[in-house]
């Protein structure tokens, strides 16, 4: 964590202020809240790599003799994905709060719910991946690369959607538009950053991206662990 936690920061106060001297706009203000999305998405990747390691060092068979119930188990692992992610991003924020006006503070605290829930569809999209790999370490990892680059090349992370829709097909804007991880980063540029007043439909778009995604983790998930109560394994 401390490792990440420095890569992190020397993206923000490193990459971030070089850049901004290179751009025709403020790329530090564009640039620290991509940072603290990518934190939080990493943080909710995890939650695969977790749940891939149990399924293939057969542990979750232990778990599946404790007396819980396989629903509590796998809430219990979107939960603490989502958690565990929004933990980490807000020590990204704390540290890009001590350059921002205090009322960023106040729509930072009303954007945490939404960034929880957005985590927790990440979440589900890594329970999702490590449950399709089986216990074939190598096609998990190949999810995971396939899942992170998708994502984050079709986004708004690292560029404008201006810059996009320049040079790929509208679709693909679209598709840009909608990824969770363009909603998140944008949310934290304008009503942190820029300091704009909270737009609720905007809270209910974080919301319709988060929550299928968290569905379908749990879904895959459970049917994973019923496949293993049948079977005795994947």
């Amino acid at each position: 964590m401390a490792v990440l936690l420095s890569l992190n920061l020397s993206d923000m106060l490193v990459v971030a202020l070089v850049y901004r001297r290179l751009m025709s706009f403020n790329y530090f203000q564009f640039f620290v809240p991509a940072v603290v999305v990518m934190g939080l998405f990493a943080a909710a990747l995890d939650t695969g790599r977790r749940i891939w390691l149990v399924i293939r060092e057969g542990v979750i068979q232990y778990y599946l003799s404790l007396p819980i119930s396989t629903h509590g188990l796998v809430i219990a692992y979107l939960l603490a994905g989502g958690l565990s992610a929004v933990v980490y991003s807000s020590s990204l924020l704390l540290i890009a709060l001590l350059v921002l006006p205090a009322q960023a503070v106040v729509n930072v605290l009303i954007l945490m719910p939404f960034l929880f829930i957005l985590a927790m569809g990440l979440a589900g999209i890594a329970a999702t991946l490590a449950a399709l790999a089986s216990t074939h370490g190598e096609f998990y990892f190949a999810y995971m690369q396939i899942a992170q680059v998708s994502l984050l090349i079709l986004s708004t992370v690292y560029y404008p959607i201006e810059v996009i829709q320049r040079f790929l097909p509208s679709f693909l804007v679209g598709v840009a538009s909608g990824n969770p991880l363009s909603l998140a980063a944008e949310a934290i540029r304008r009503f942190a950053f820029m300091g704009a007043p909270i737009e609720p439909w905007f809270l209910v778009n974080m919301l319709l991206t988060g929550i299928p995604f968290a569905f379908l983790g749990a879904f895959a998930y459970l049917m994973a662990l019923r496949v293993i109560q049948v079977k005795g394994k994947l």
